[in-house]
């Protein structure tokens, strides 16, 4: 066992995925070479005694040291438990919102800017008077910003929602639980 590693780093992760560990992982730490669940569960095996952290990180040291090489930037990964994906065709609960009458719509013209996808302003009698707030807005200084003329309908009378969707996962899934270990860069 070497005991001149400095950047050592052990952390759980809880994901849904193991591909989304492992992303969790290279984007934070290190890279994961591997998989050493199976040299874990060997090794636990041989155990006669009880195991605490100092000889769990023994293992993980030798384990850096034998496959790579104590190489700064490389980790390997043990599967605690492993995840249960969402195996459902149709995971969604879609509903229909009945109405109490007839909606009623009325025509806006929206000036949305370009970057926030914000309404700058609105108006709802024509296309010249939604040029004419643009330039009013640009001559007072109160927007300064490039913006997009979208026409839209509005409900101004009844009930603008007309369904609503829920996601519902199958009931076995599950994240799992992996334990990354490394060596820092």
């Amino acid at each position: 066992m070497s005991t001149t590693i400095l950047n050592f780093e052990k952390k759980e992760i809880v994901a849904e995925s193991r591909e989304a560990a492992v992303e969790q992982v290279e984007s934070t730490m290190f890279h994961v070479n591997g998989d050493a669940t199976q040299a874990y569960k060997n090794w636990k095996s041989k155990q006669t005694q009880g195991i605490t952290e100092r000889d769990v990180k023994a293992f993980m040291l030798d384990y850096l040291a034998k496959k790579g090489k104590n190489c700064p930037g490389a980790g390997y990964m043990i599967t605690i438990e492993s995840s249960v994906s969402d195996t459902r065709e149709r995971p969604y609960k879609i509903d229909d919102i009945k109405g109490d009458g007839k909606r009623k719509f009325k025509t806006f013209y929206k000036w949305v800017d370009r970057e926030t996808k914000t309404v700058v302003c609105q108006v709802d009698t024509n296309k010249v008077d939604a040029k004419n707030a643009i330039k009013e807005l640009y001559k007072s200084g109160k927007y300064k910003g490039n913006a997009d003329l979208v026409k839209t309908k509005d409900v101004i009378e009844g009930q603008a929602v007309v369904a609503t969707a829920q996601y519902t996962p199958s009931k076995n899934t599950k994240k799992g639980t992996w334990i990354a270990f490394g060596i820092k860069a």
